[in-house]
This record gives structure tokens, sequence and C-alpha cells, in this order.
């Protein structure tokens, strides 16, 4: 009985916590849409944030938003272990799988082309810390982009 009853308060933790940390994709709908600001955790980036703690640097673009897109989602395509569930014009969103255990973090990019900049953010699905993945795999795909000559 112990171990049931151990095992259904470690469910509903996980359950509570999956709730309140999964990134769902943007409306498409939403005449204005904005990327969701991170959590209090330190598992998540964004160029979008107002926590100094979760802020990474602007993805400016270089070219005009249109001719970057096809590459931006091409790049992202190539990623290592990272899948596109949802790509629509100036949006995607990705689900990314870490090497060893399988973690599930999320990837979103959305083009502003009014600002000529795209906004990206990485986030853990699950847990308090990420070690710092979510930092690494935003600098990856901007090392990518800037090879690519799409941003500064």
């Amino acid at each position: 009985m112990k171990k049931a009853w151990t095992f259904i308060v470690a469910a509903v933790t996980v359950l509570t916590l999956s709730a309140c940390s999964i990134t769902t994709p943007l409306d498409p709908h939403n005449p204005s849409p904005k990327l969701t600001d991170c959590p209090s955790t330190p598992n998540c980036v964004s160029t979008d944030t107002d926590s100094a703690s979760h802020r990474i640097q602007p993805f400016n673009l270089l070219i005009p938003a249109d001719q970057a897109w096809p590459q931006v989602v091409n790049t992202v395509s190539g990623m290592p272990r990272t899948v596109i569930t949802v790509e629509r014009p100036g949006y995607l969103y990705a689900k990314s799988y870490s090497k060893i255990f399988q973690f599930l973090d999320y990837l979103e990019v959305l083009s502003i082309p009014e600002e000529n900049r795209l906004a990206v953010r990485s986030s853990s699905m699950l847990g308090i810390s990420d070690l710092g993945v979510n930092a690494r795999r935003t600098e990856t795909l901007r090392k990518a982009l800037q090879e690519k000559g799409i941003i500064e």
C-alpha cells in the first residue's frame, strides 16, 4: 500500500509540473502573436523576455524576412533530434529531445518582419534546471543562421 501511495503522489507531482511548464504552439488566429514568457525556473531562454536571467541576444535579420524564412525552417529541421511539429508562414514550433535520456524541450521561432528580426524561445518541458541546454540550442541555431548570412 505504501508503494502505491508513493507512486500516486509522484504521478500527480509530475502531471502538475507538466501542466505548468508545457509550451503550446501560438494560436494562428491571434492578430499580434508573441512568444510566451519564460517561467521563473532556469530552464528557458528567449529573445523576448524581460528577465535578465532568461534573455538571449536578438536574432536580427540581414535579409528580408520572407527570404530568410525558408532557410530558418530548413536550419531548424536539420538540428539534431529536433522535429518541427507546427510550421506556418513566419512561425515554427519544434520538439527537441536530449541525446541520452530523451528529455523533451520546445523550440519556437517567430518572424517579426516589421522589426526585421526573429523571436526565439527554447524551454524544457519538465524540471528546474536544464544545465544550459536551451541556451546552447539557441546559440547553435544562431551560429548556423549567421553562417548562412541570414542574421547578424
